[in-house]
């Protein structure tokens, strides 16, 4: 079968007669003497391309391995590791190994030394309930920031006797607050970490607003009587307002 893309011989005598015909003097010798190169493909061939790629990649993911085991870990990180490590001993050790690498480097170097306390704290719980495996990762970053059974029963305490100790708990306090008080005891604690977890979501939003509302709001719980009295007992307790006293004291005179 001849090939189609075989290119064909090129008569150059005939091509040198119609030259002079058109009164163009010259000799083709030099083309016919030369030879057709066929231009040398340089390009690197898929496969070669592929491997180079690879073996650059595979360069990469050893220098950042290097880069990550030549980094060692604080005295701060290493104090962190063997305090969980003495909580949770031989589980710790299955599960974070015997030394602190990877994302526990960067947990414990933000960690201060109150979250820490907290960290513990929660642990100490978490085993006391049962779970005698370590929180993984990804709850140890949110261990930090979460209340301890503890902290939440005072801070619950706190919003139900009305002292609040801060803008998260006057925020439970004033929204939550009717609600918190008529729930039944085996409810009150989750509904109440519940209701600190949304005015925490509020407060990292900055949408948490703490001022008392002006008037009855849309589906409100509460009535604005209720808000009154309330405003009222906060500022002058549970004693009768003075003019409602000095006219109870008039009528009693009068009868008197």
């Amino acid at each position: 079968m001849s090939n189609s893309n075989k290119p064909k011989n090129v008569d150059f005598g005939t091509m040198e007669r119609k030259l002079r015909e058109m009164g163009v003097s010259g000799s083709l010798e030099h083309l016919k003497a030369s030879k057709a190169v066929t231009p040398k493909d340089e390009r690197v061939p898929q496969e070669l391309r592929s491997t180079e790629v690879m073996a650059t990649a595979s360069s990469r993911v050893v220098t950042t391995n290097e880069i990550e085991q030549e980094r060692q870990p604080s005295d701060w990180c290493n104090y962190i590791f063997g305090t969980l490590l003495s909580i949770y001993e031989s589980t710790w050790i299955k599960s974070y190994g015997r030394r602190p690498t990877g994302r526990f480097l960067d947990f414990a170097d933000s960690l201060t030394e109150a979250e820490l306390m907290r960290v513990m704290q929660h642990c100490r719980e978490r085993l006391q309930a049962g779970e005698k495996w370590p929180p993984i990762m990804g709850e140890l970053t949110l261990l930090k920031t979460q209340l301890t059974e503890s902290e939440s029963l005072e801070a619950m305490n706190r919003v139900i006797n009305k002292e609040p100790n801060n803008q998260l708990e006057k925020w439970i306090m004033q929204n939550k607050g009717y609600e918190l008080r008529r729930l039944p005891q085996s409810m009150i604690v989750r509904r109440f970490k519940e209701f600190y977890r949304e005015a925490m979501s509020l407060q990292e939003k900055g949408k948490l607003v703490t001022e008392l509302p002006k008037g009855l709001a849309q589906h409100s719980v509460k009535n604005l009587v209720d808000l009154k009295r309330e405003e009222f007992e906060q500022q002058h307790g549970t004693a009768l307002d003075p003019r409602i006293a000095a006219i109870l004291n008039k009528g009693n005179r009068e009868q008197e």
